[in-house]
């Protein structure tokens, strides 16, 4: 969530508009009367100015309730302070087809998770099928529709091209794991 732009309206500072009562002769105690009148009118302009502004507002967000000054906090708050904002603990899905389920993954940056030869092998049916059906020539086709997959699809922590990426490093290594077993089994 970004800094907010505001337009209209909510761009414009608030300028009540008070118009002095008039008395024909000024005397001190007048004068004083008069600036008391005109500071109550002033506040009773700011104040009429402020629940305009208030309406616009509520409108900005989407809170059709105008008495509903809570969600309208909670909105600004949510929008301005750091500690209303939540730090989104993305899911991801692991598990194969017939046992997925999703598990909480941590923000935490280093080392790339190390993939079981379960996943690596699905990594590599999945290519080869698509490539296949498709009638693919390269890797970098075949993954990238891969990804567009619920299965395969990105964690939230990541962005489009790394996962794409990340999901050619795993097949060079699936392909690494089912070389060094061909040959294993070849001996």
């Amino acid at each position: 969530m970004g800094k907010h732009r505001w337009k209209g309206e909510l761009a414009k500072p608030i300028r009540p508009r008070v118009i002095r009562p008039r008395g024909l002769r000024v005397t001190a105690k007048r004068a004083q009367a008069a600036n008391r009148q005109m500071q109550a009118l002033y506040r009773r302009a700011i104040k009429k100015e402020y629940l305009v502004k208030l309406d616009l507002l509520m409108d900005e967000y989407g809170i059709t309730d105008k008495t509903d000054l809570f969600s309208l906090a909670l909105a600004l708050a949510i929008e301005h302070l750091p500690s209303f904002k939540i730090d989104a603990t993305p899911l991801r899905l692991e598990g194969d087809n017939q046992e997925p389920q999703f598990v909480v993954q941590d923000n935490n940056r280093g080392r790339p998770t190390k993939w079981s030869p379960r996943p690596l092998n699905n990594l590599l049916n999945a290519v080869e099928e698509i490539k296949k059906k498709d009638s693919l020539l390269t890797d970098d086709e075949a993954l990238s529709r891969l990804a567009r997959r619920v299965e395969w699809s990105r964690p939230a922590n990541q962005r489009q091209e790394q996962w794409l990426k990340t999901l050619k490093n795993r097949l060079a290594e699936a392909r690494r794991c089912c070389q060094s077993r061909w040959l294993r089994q070849a001996a």
